[in-house]
C-alpha cells in the first residue's frame, strides 16, 4: 500500500461545530485514507515526503452542479442569454458522439481535480443514447475524482432542418430499463462514483413523476438534482409548492439540490440545498 506524508501544511481542520481551525501540523495518507493527523510523525518504509511548509492543506472542493460534458464549449456562451445558451449549448448534445462526450467528461474531470475540486455533481443532459451515459461514467471512473452522475431525462433534439423538430418522447423506452442497470450496480470507479438522477421534468403528470421517483429510491438513487427558474423564462417550471405536492411521497429518501441560473443569463448562481 502506498503512504503519503504532508508535512508541516496549515491545515484546515473543521471541528465538531464544522469551524474551520488552521493549524500546521502533518498528515499521513495510506491507501486512499487518512490515517493520522500530529505534529512531527515518523514513519519507515517507502513513503513519500512532501514539505508542505507555508502551504494551506485543504479538503477538496465540491462542485454541487455542473454539466461536464460541455468542457468543449467553455468560453462561448459567456455574452448569451439564457434563451440564446440553449440551442447553441444544451441542445449542442445532439451533435455529440458517444466519443465526444467522453473526452468532455474526462476534461472536465482532470481540470477539477487540477483546480482542488476532488467531487462533483454532474448534471448529464446529454442523454442520447445509452452509450452516451456509458462513456460518460467510462470518464469519470477512469479520472480518479468523485462524482454524482445525474442520469438525465431532458428535451432532445429529433432534427434540427429544414426546421427544428424535438423528440416527442421525453422519457424513451431504454432510459428507465438502463437507469435501473446503472443504479443498481453502481457505484463506479473503485466506489468513487455515485448514480444520481438530473430531473427538470415537473411538467409531466404527477403520477409519472411520483412513479418515478418511487422507483429511482428502489434501485439505490439518493440525491436528485434540478435547476429550477423564477420567472417568466421557462413557463414550463412549476413554483416550489407544485414541486413539493409532486414530492411529498418522496421527501424521507432524496436529497433535493435546486440550482438557480440567474434571470435570462447563462451564469450559475448556486443555491443553498433543499432536503426532504
Amino acid at each position: 500500500m502506498s503512504s503519503l506524508l504532508l508535512q508541516g501544511g496549515t491545515l484546515l481542520l473543521h471541528d465538531e461545530n464544522d469551524h474551520v481551525i488552521p493549524t500546521i501540523s502533518d498528515l499521513l495518507i495510506e491507501g486512499n485514507k487518512i490515517v493520522k493527523i500530529e505534529s512531527n510523525i515518523k514513519v519507515a518504509g517507502d513513503v513519500r515526503l512532501i514539505d508542505c511548509r507555508g502551504k494551506i492543506v485543504s479538503p477538496g472542493f465540491i462542485d454541487t452542479h455542473r454539466h461536464m460534458w460541455q468542457t468543449q464549449l467553455k468560453g462561448r456562451h459567456a455574452n448569451e442569454t439564457l434563451f440564446e445558451y440553449l440551442p447553441t449549448g444544451n441542445m449542442a448534445a445532439s451533435l455529440y458522439s458517444p466519443q465526444d462526450v467522453f473526452w468532455g467528461q474526462l476534461g472536465a474531470a482532470l481540470e477539477s481535480l487540477d483546480a482542488g475540486t476532488t467531487t462533483v455533481v454532474d448534471h448529464a443532459h446529454m442523454n442520447y443514447s445509452p452509450e452516451h451515459n456509458v462513456s460518460a461514467l467510462s470518464a469519470l471512473a477512469a479520472s480518479g475524482i468523485r462524482s454524482i452522475f445525474g442520469y438525465c431525462a431532458h428535451t432532445r433534439v429529433k432534427a434540427w432542418s429544414p426546421e427544428l423538430q424535438i423528440e416527442p418522447d421525453t422519457i424513451p423506452e431504454w432510459f428507465l430499463k438502463q437507469l435501473e442497470e446503472l443504479a443498481t450496480k453502481q457505484p463506479y470507479g473503485n466506489g468513487r462514483v455515485e448514480i444520481g438522477l438530473a430531473w427538470d421534468n415537473w411538467y409531466l403528470p404527477k403520477e409519472v413523476v411520483q412513479k418515478l421517483f418511487k422507483d429511482a429510491r428502489s434501485w439505490g438513487i439518493k440525491l436528485v438534482t434540478c435547476h429550477f427558474v423564477k420567472g417568466p423564462t421557462l413557463s414550463i417550471y412549476p413554483l416550489l409548492s407544485e414541486i413539493d405536492d409532486r414530492l411529498f411521497l418522496c421527501r424521507s429518501a432524496f436529497r433535493l439540490g435546486f440550482v438557480r441560473p440567474r434571470y435570462l443569463t447563462f451564469s450559475f448562481r448556486k443555491s443553498r440545498e433543499r432536503r426532504y
